[in-house]
């Protein structure tokens, strides 16, 4: 099992690639600072659950996607809006420099506000499901570089994005809210072709 020791030493190798991740989908840096100690001490709390199949970034990378999320559906108001400033080289993890790349590049102003509304819309789905959604249709990766990235089968990626935009209409219609995603959020959705020439590698 993973000592607290071996969580500090994760902590210096990578604790500003997850404060760059929870920065980017809250847009506070006080609160990704809180959400990044949060990301850390959940991944020593639930290391019983870490059989080491996954590298740990990768399994930091979802705790954090999921503690932001989970802020973001608690929020009354949209929090401050990133600032280009804010996106340095994030060192560790070409999955983190991809997605960063990405979002630097090509978010545009609408982007936060549909943050927060998949926030609410995806209430109830499992951490995996959200995370690859997350990762999708926020982050703007490939199936095939979200299957990289998570250990998993590109099948395994389209099933679970296919039940993220199933659960998420759903509750757009039950909430009477316009369902985000036809706004035009970046990502591969489960019928999409995966974009050939482009590895997640940064």
């Amino acid at each position: 099992m993973i000592t607290e020791a071996q969580v500090a030493e994760l902590y210096t190798r990578y604790g500003h690639a997850i404060f760059v991740r929870c920065l980017k989908l809250v847009g506070s840096e006080e609160e990704a600072r809180d959400l990044t100690q949060e990301t850390f001490f959940q991944f020593f709390r639930s290391r019983g659950r870490f059989e080491g199949r996954s590298s740990p970034f990768t399994f930091l990378y979802r705790i954090a996607t999921n503690v932001s999320v989970d802020r973001l559906r608690r929020r009354k108001t949209a929090g401050e809006q990133l600032s280009t400033s804010a996106l340095a080289e994030t060192p560790g993890s070409a999955i983190a420099r991809e997605a960063e790349r990405k979002m630097s590049s090509e978010r545009d102003p609408g982007t936060f506000d549909t943050i927060q509304t998949l926030a609410r819309l995806t209430a109830g789905l499992d951490d995996e499901t959200l995370t690859i959604a997350v990762m999708s249709h926020v982050d703007g990766l490939t199936q095939d570089e979200i299957a990289e990235a998570l250990d998993l089968s590109r099948r395994t990626i389209g099933k679970k994005l296919k039940r993220f935009i199933e659960h998420t209409r759903q509750r757009a219609g039950a909430e009477q809210v316009e369902w985000p995603l036809s706004g035009g959020v970046g990502g591969a959705g489960p019928e999409d072709e995966p974009r050939e020439g482009r590895k997640a590698h940064g």
